[in-house]
């Protein structure tokens, strides 16, 4: 085989986008406006813009893959197929915080910011903690980027 012919049957196997970037990017703008969360880049300091766009682009991403619908006010993620068993293929729903969203990060010391993290996203979600300390890594970073984006309303 043909090192070109190699490439383009790698190219032939990935995953094809589900959804174009333009509207899984208006999606995620239509999500923050609909949540009052600032999403204008040129209001924002350099680091900000910086930690805004790992945000944005994570979010989108998992747009254009069809992992994430958004309805409004909420989002519903499909866990990824690296979860393991039992986890892979759920659908969580994750809800517009509420009071109770802050308070539960409350029950954990300033310098642990994991659990907090995830008391935050428990009470977004309905999920236990332990949910989140047993998906991977990528569906973890997915729900800490949309918890971030609402802690810095």
């Amino acid at each position: 085989m043909k090192n070109e012919d190699f490439e383009n049957a790698v190219d032939a196997g990935k995953d094809q986008p589900k959804i174009d970037p333009e509207t899984a990017e208006m999606e995620f703008v239509r999500f923050c406006e609909n949540n009052e969360i600032e999403h204008d880049e040129s209001k924002m300091t350099d680091e900000e813009k910086e930690t805004f766009g790992e945000i944005k682009k994570r979010i989108i991403k998992a747009c254009m893959k069809g992992r994430v619908e958004t309805d409004g006010t909420s989002m519903v993620y499909t866990i990824s197929d690296f979860s393991p068993s039992g986890f892979k293929g759920e659908k969580i729903t994750i809800k517009r915080p509420q009071g109770n969203a802050y308070s539960a990060m409350d029950s954990y010391r300033e310098r642990e910011n994991v659990g907090r993290l995830h008391g935050f996203v428990s009470a977004m979600t309905g999920k236990d903690i332990r949910f989140f300390s047993k998906i991977d890594v990528s569906d973890w970073k997915f729900f800490n980027s949309v918890a971030q984006l609402f802690l810095s309303l």
